[in-house]
């Protein structure tokens, strides 16, 4: 018998990688050859781009996995490419339904918006969220408007071009894929002491992080490349190695799982993913190994760190003392 908390867990992931749209096989016209269509599955390694890798191709299933860089033109054409030489009846992107918005994302009002992207606009999108983990949210939401000014590409471009190309393909369903991003932050930030967290604030506050440049964006396709990244900002933060797992290695594992769910519930898969390039090594490493069991514990949300409580009752007597010295000093003078 399955324990309450386990049939919670599994309906949260569930609820996450179910397909929210369908392309209509009687409506929908499609513009691929019977060449395409028939094209046989030893063809498939030999046609694929460099960042795509053949995850499984046996009689069970044909499984491509596309890394991108988020803000990349080019990962938005690797996506159509791969589509056309895998015909796909199931496409899974690195997105939650908290994020399911960029699918339609209006890209120039975006960009529009990005470069007057205020402290309203930032508030309205954090709104209903604690300090802490709004404040990460308005953080990494800052960072994309940042990109998207300094780029001109709005974010998620290659999940929208896999949504339209989706639509395109009779019958072709849409999967959600990553873990809820509010359980992504609140476990990051319940991951770190107080000292650690400092450490995160004080870094992101005062670092000056150095402009993208469009012509070094593909360089963020090499796996070695990203790996040296992520190692330099470890070497100058160790705070940020317990973010890392939980942003990185524990959304591989749902990623991979959701990858095995989308697998299973499609009749004769071709099924294609695309998630960022970070995320590559580590699906391929979980793919076909996950179990239910495995992630339960990554989709709870722990309890908060003993400092959370105690930071508060200090914020709140101190509020009172600051407001008892105000109608102090205005009765006594």
């Amino acid at each position: 018998m399955k324990c309450p908390i386990c049939v919670i867990a599994r309906q949260l992931l569930f609820k996450n990688i179910e397909s929210i749209v369908t392309a209509k096989p009687n409506t929908v016209q499609t513009y691929y050859s019977q060449k395409v269509l028939s094209r046989k599955k030893s063809d498939v390694s030999q046609h694929l781009p460099k960042s795509a890798t053949l995850l499984q191709n046996d009689k069970q299933a044909t499984v491509v996995l596309l890394g991108t860089v988020h803000f990349s033109k080019q990962s938005i054409e690797d996506v159509s490419e791969i589509v056309k030489i895998l015909n796909p009846n199931g496409i899974l992107v690195e997105l939650c339904r908290q994020r399911v918005s960029l699918l339609e994302l209006d890209e120039k009002k975006f960009l529009e918006d990005a470069k007057n992207f205020d402290s309203k606009k930032l508030k309205q999108a954090v709104k209903g969220q604690n300090l802490v983990t709004g404040m990460l949210h308005a953080m990494l939401l800052k960072t994309y408007a940042d990109i998207a000014k300094e780029l001109g590409v709005a974010p998620g471009g290659e999940f929208r071009r896999a949504y339209h190309e989706m639509q395109k393909i009779p019958g072709c369903k849409l999967y959600l894929g990553d873990r809820p991003i509010q359980i992504t932050i609140a476990r990051a930030f319940q991951s770190l002491s107080v000292y650690e967290l400092g450490q995160v604030l004080y870094h992101i506050s005062t670092s000056n992080p150095k402009p993208l440049d469009k012509n070094n964006l593909e360089k963020y396709k090499d796996k070695e490349f990203v790996q040296s990244q992520f190692e330099e900002i470890i070497k100058d933060v160790p705070a940020f190695k317990k973010i890392f797992h939980v942003f990185v290695d524990e959304r591989d594992k749902c990623l991979a799982y959701s990858l095995q769910e989308c697998v299973r519930s499609v009749e004769s898969p071709r099924v294609l993913g695309v998630v960022g390039m970070g995320h590559v090594d580590g699906i391929i490493k979980y793919y076909g190994k996950m179990k239910q069991e495995d992630i339960v514990p990554l989709l709870l949300i722990p309890p908060p760190p003993i400092y959370v409580p105690i930071i508060r009752k200090g914020l709140k007597f101190t509020f009172y003392f600051l407001l008892f010295s105000f109608f102090y000093r205005i009765i006594f003078g």
